[in-house]
């Protein structure tokens, strides 16, 4: 990427688009922001367009900047043209977030300064102009992926790949292949950490593979290229899929030189962030987790598996184009009720209804889910939406915020 840009336009103000923004000012360029722009204004006076990862791909930029030749890329290659150091990332349809802030605390405890940063909510763009690190930790959606390059991670960790955002690429096929962007740059001297059921067949890049269960796996142990990491028991992340964020995020830096005692002493203090299985309160003896950032049936499945005793779940919201069969078809079977409310409750319901075995109710807010939860007698209910946020929040934090407040209104007695 050519960083010689004396005018730039950048469409989104997110935290992406203002990292970049940002970027660019110190590089001396002129920055134009937007939210929104028509077909018919003039872009070739701009020298590089930067994305943000929600802008669509019907967005008439794209067709756009092809046909006048204008670079365009993404705050994670921006990021990627002006970062120096290497590069360890993580994507996935789940557990992405939390495996590189785990990579991310694994480094603090070996000594080695990084940054951790892109999807997680800090600009890598901004992060790359100002330097001061040793490593780069990013996590990396499907959206960043389409516009990343020239991203080459010296560690690449492909969590999984189930079902999600189908609204945005149209297919699974196509989902797949904006996840597999993260090893086009990728080399002999490279690292790409897939489980087995990852096909790395179509993969542009020439990496090293290292392959769940072949050459790392988890018993009672985090076993590593045949070395026993840390005992599992020992994990203070609790939950089956955190054991597997614990194992991909001690492979990563074990492949980077990191010593035992760093990953275990990591992983022994480590604690989940907002919003991912959080207990937030009690009422009548049932607790209340919020999951808000159960944003997909993946997810969501995976926080009822950690739920014990008689459990509701409430879930719904903006629909991914998910078959949300599968969802309650796996439900464990001590969720024992679930509650809807969303743009997509309507569909989940009829899903819901089909599997059978449980009690579904439709409710018209979040609020109304609460307290019919908060009477129902239930050891613990679970708030996994299984959908994004957008038919009534900016995002996950918000939803989980709301719900949070419920809760609160519920406790005091003013719900």
């Amino acid at each position: 990427m050519d960083l010689n840009i004396k005018r730039a336009l950048v469409i989104g103000s997110g935290v992406s688009g203002k990292g970049a923004a940002e970027a660019l000012k110190s590089l001396g360029a002129e920055v134009v922001m937007t939210e929104t722009m028509c077909e018919a204004e003039n872009i070739r006076s701009y020298d590089l367009i930067v994305v943000s990862p929600g802008v669509p791909p019907s967005h008439p930029i794209f067709g756009q900047a092809e046909r006048e030749k204008v670079p365009l890329t993404g705050d994670i290659g921006l990021g990627a043209a002006l970062n120096a150091a290497p590069v360890i990332a993580g994507t996935g349809a789940n557990g992405k977030t939390t495996t590189v802030g785990m990579i991310g605390e694994i480094y603090a405890a070996a000594g080695i300064k990084a940054t951790v940063c892109g999807n997680i909510g800090k600009s890598f763009a901004a992060c790359a102009i100002a330097g001061g690190y040793e490593r780069a930790v990013l996590e990396v959606s499907s959206f960043q992926l389409l516009h990343a390059a020239p991203l080459k991670p010296r560690i690449a960790c492909l969590l999984n790949i189930t079902p999600d955002h189908l609204d945005y690429h149209g297919d699974m096929r196509s989902y797949i292949a904006a996840k597999m962007h993260i090893a086009d740059f990728q080399t002999e001297s490279d690292y790409l950490i897939v489980p087995p059921s990852v096909s790395v067949s179509g993969i542009k890049g020439t990496p090293v593979v290292l392959t769940e269960g072949r050459d790392f796996f988890a018993d009672e142990w985090l076993n590593v290229f045949g070395k026993r990491v840390m005992p599992v028991s020992e994990i203070s992340a609790k939950g089956a899929h955190n054991v597997k964020n614990a194992l991909y995020a001690a492979v990563a830096t074990y492949a980077d030189g990191v010593s035992e005692s760093a990953i275990e002493y990591a992983l022994s203090r480590f604690r989940t962030g907002a919003h991912r299985i959080c207990a937030v309160g009690e009422f009548n003896g049932t607790c209340f987790y919020n999951d808000s950032k159960g944003t997909n049936v993946a997810a969501t499945l995976a926080a009822a598996e950690c739920m014990t005793g008689n459990t509701a779940l409430i879930a719904g919201g903006s629909d991914k184009s998910c078959d949300y069969g599968e969802l309650f078809d796996k439900l464990p079977e001590n969720v024992t009720a679930v509650y809807l409310t969303g743009a997509n409750a309507e569909k989940m319901a009829a899903a819901a209804t089909a599997a059978g075995g449980r009690f579904v109710k439709v409710c018209a807010t979040l609020s109304e889910c609460v307290s019919l939860c908060g009477r129902g007698g239930y050891d613990s209910v679970l708030f996994s939406p299984a959908s994004a946020s957008f038919d009534r929040y900016s995002g996950y934090a918000e939803r989980g915020r709301a719900f949070e407040r419920e809760i609160e209104r519920l406790i005091s007695g003013t719900d």
